[in-house]
Order: structure tokens, then C-alpha cells, then sequence
């Protein structure tokens, strides 16, 4: 089958080009590729399928919120619906995102549950969006940051722990966060890197300095910048600073025009470059609720607003905007260019991560794509080469 007329996304700019996919990859790029099954975009914009990286959960169920099975159901049931969903918002793939608020076994819990689901979808049981890889946002935090989770779950970083939530296992592990100032954090960073996963700095009130011996020692990413780290102030060296200027770090931002203001968004990327930044949603259990106030087992009192959820306090607890949402609030509310976010939400992700097996229009990638109309409705979204989702 080939896709044509459409505006295919590629190194961040548009072409004119057809797009052939067979036995679930990329087959060829170019024009006036013959194949009798055509696809016809009319026009619109093909894009790789969205990866989200940062993401917990959504439509009102969560990778990782064991404790709320009578309020959201039990593992597998969300775990799966969550996948079900994604496509529809133009996501073929997640790394499934742990948070701080839960115990190292409920930790592991999640993971068998999510692992399983994993192996539902590769068997061709399940549909949906491929759970291909792991975040553990928690729980080797600061306590004194710990904003909107429980510092209670806290935990130091050792190898036991992480073998502990990761249910023994790190092969599908693409990201640990990590406060660098926790003690033996410099250790645990040259040892779970050398398995292969990327560490991560947030939930951390670090020096600089703190942040560029992380690096020496083979951390190369942040999760969310700006948010869950210490403010920046111009008479400190805090950890904000340390992970811009370090050009060995690679940093997620959440472009939803609330999380962080537009121009230090555009701070971001101006001293880092955009290659070296990608988007994400943070989206959590909580994201889909009506706009209001909610009662919510284990998290209390939250506010729903102008696609954010908080804490009574005003403390920023995730987001509330889908992968086509928020695609739509970086380019008109940041104001970012539409080629530039789309490098940002589309190939960033992938490259910051060292993946090479999609998140990208190229032959040999998977076939999974999204095509969408100008302000990022998602018209159809395809997973290896097959629709499994086309807009009414």
C-alpha cells in the first residue's frame, strides 16, 4: 500500500512524496512509486506516529495506579485501555511512565502489568498504541522537591531497588530519573547506564556542578525541564542551568503553554538546539476529567483547568492535553513554527532516546503513521502499515 498527496514530514521540513508500506515497514520514499493499493491523503500532512515518552496514563486510567483498582480497575484492564485509546490523539507508541507515588513492589506490579499488555499487542490480541519501553519518573527524588508526590515513597539509588520495581529486569528500560545530591547517585548513574538506560535529572534542588559529575558519569537526560526542579535564580547554580549548558543532555519539555512559559521554551531550545530537546504530554490519570474540581481517592482535592490538573494548592500534578492537543498549543500558544514542532514531538523523541526503529519516515522504520489535517486533527492513524484508526 502507498500513501500520496500527501505533505510527508521528514528531517524537519514537508515533501511532496508518496510513501509505500509492506509487511509492516517504511518500503520506499520517493514519487510515482507503483503499487495499486493507494491511500490517498488528499492533501493533507503525513507524520511518523507519536511516540510519547512522558506519559502516565490518561482517559481516566493509569500505568501505575495500583491503590485506585475499585476507582480506575486493575492493572492490565488500564494498561489496556490506555493503548486502545492513544491512536485516536495520533500516538503509535509509549513509554509507559512510573511515578514516585507508589512502593518499589507496586512498582513491579506495574510493570509485569504493563509487559504483559506489551505481549498482548505484539501477539495481536490487543490493539493499540505499542507500550514498547519503560520511564521510572521515581522514586530516587529529593524529598524536599518532591512537589506533588508523596516524598514518603522516596528511595535511595541502588541496584536492589531498581531490580526491585523493574521486576528484575532492564531490557526495556529506556529511562531512570535520578536526584544527583541522593546519596550514592554518582554510582548508580555509571551502573544502570552501563546496562544500557538513560538516566535522568528532575525532582532535585542539585548544583550545577552536581549535574555536569552526573554527566560525567553517563547521565544524558531531564525529564520535564523547568518543572520539579529547583526555580532558577541568578545567584545560583542550580540544576536547571547545569543540564542547559551541558551539551551531553538531552531535555523533555511540555509545550502546552501552561507546564512552562513560551520563552523559556524557546530558551530551551535556542542554547540546546532542537535536536537535543523533544516534546512531551505528561499525561496522567486525571487528564480527560471535566474542567472542575474532583475528588480523587489517594490524591484528594484537584483541579481541572485550561488543560492542566493541580493541587488545591496550585501545584502542577500533570497534563491534560492528548498528543494532537498539545501539538496544536506548542505551535499557536509557544509559537513555535509548525515545522519546528513538529521535530519536536515527532523525530525528537526517538533520536534523544537512541531509537532507531520508528518515530521517523524512512525506509526499514515500522509503518506506524499519522495523518492529519493542518491544526493536528487526526484524520487516520496507521501501526505497522494497518489502520486502526480513521476519524468519523
Amino acid at each position: 500500500m502507498k500513501i500520496t498527496n500527501a505533505q510527508v514530514f521528514i528531517d524537519g521540513s514537508f515533501h511532496e512524496l508518496e510513501v509505500r508500506c509492506c509487511d509492516g515497514t517504511i518500503a520506499a520514499i520517493g514519487e510515482h512509486i507503483d503499487d495499486p493499493d493507494v491511500l490517498d491523503a488528499a492533501g493533507a500532512y503525513l507524520y511518523p506516529g507519536g511516540v510519547d515518552t512522558h506519559i502516565h496514563g490518561g482517559f481516566g486510567r493509569s500505568f501505575y495506579e495500583n491503590g485506585l483498582v475499585d476507582y480506575l480497575g486493575h492493572g492490565e484492564e488500564q494498561v489496556r485501555e490506555i493503548c486502545e485509546r492513544l491512536p485516536r490523539t495520533g500516538v503509535t507508541s509509549v513509554v509507559a511512565t512510573l511515578g514516585a507515588d507508589s512502593s518499589l513492589e507496586n512498582l513491579g506490579y506495574s510493570t509485569r502489568c504493563i509487559r504483559s499488555v506489551r505481549r498482548e499487542i505484539a501477539e495481536g490480541t490487543t490493539t493499540g498504541a505499542d507500550p514498547f519501553l519503560l520511564h521510572y519518573e521515581g522514586p530516587f527524588t529529593n524529598p524536599d522537591q518532591h512537589t506533588c508526590y508523596n516524598p514518603e515513597f522516596t528511595q535511595l539509588p541502588t541496584r536492589e531497588n531498581t531490580l526491585i520495581m523493574t521486576d528484575g529486569g532492564l531490557s526495556d528500560v529506556a529511562l531512570i530519573n535520578v536526584a544527583p545530591e541522593a546519596p550514592g547517585a554518582m554510582d548508580w548513574i555509571r551502573w544502570v547506564t552501563g546496562e544500557g538506560v538513560h538516566a535522568e535529572v528532575c525532582y532535585t534542588q542539585c548544583t550545577s556542578d552536581q549535574v555536569r559529575e552526573a554527566a560525567d558519569n553517563g547521565l544524558d537526560q531531564t525529564s520535564h525541564l523547568y518543572n520539579c526542579f529547583q526555580a532558577m535564580h541568578h545567584r545560583i547554580n542550580g540544576p536547571v542551568i547545569g543540564a542547559l549548558l551541558d551539551d551531553r543532555i538531552k531535555v523533555q519539555l511540555t509545550c502546552d503553554n501552561h507546564h512552562v512559559a513560551s520563552d523559556w521554551i524557546k530558551l530551551a531550545i535556542r542554547l540546546k538546539g532542537i535536536g537535543h530537546c523533544y516534546g512531551i504530554t505528561d499525561m496522567t490519570c486525571m487528564s480527560g476529567l471535566p474542567e472542575g474540581r474532583h475528588t480523587m481517592p489517594y490524591y484528594g482535592s484537584i483541579v481541572v483547568e485550561n488543560g492542566t490538573v493541580t493541587a488545591e494548592d496550585g501545584t502542577i500534578c500533570g497534563g491534560d492535553n492528548t498528543w494532537d492537543k498539545i501539538l496544536k498549543l506548542c505551535r499557536d500558544g509557544i509559537g513555535l513554527s509548525h515545522e519546528d514542532t513538529a521535530s519536536l514531538y515527532f523525530e525528537s523523541p526517538c533520536a534523544c532516546l537512541g531509537i532507531t526503529d520508528r518515530d521517523k519516515i524512512e525506509v526499514g522504520r515500522r509503518a506506524d503513521l499519522v495523518i492529519m489535517d493542518r491544526d493536528f486533527h487526526v484524520l487516520r492513524t496507521l501501526i505497522k502499515g494497518e489502520t486502526v484508526y480513521t476519524a468519523a
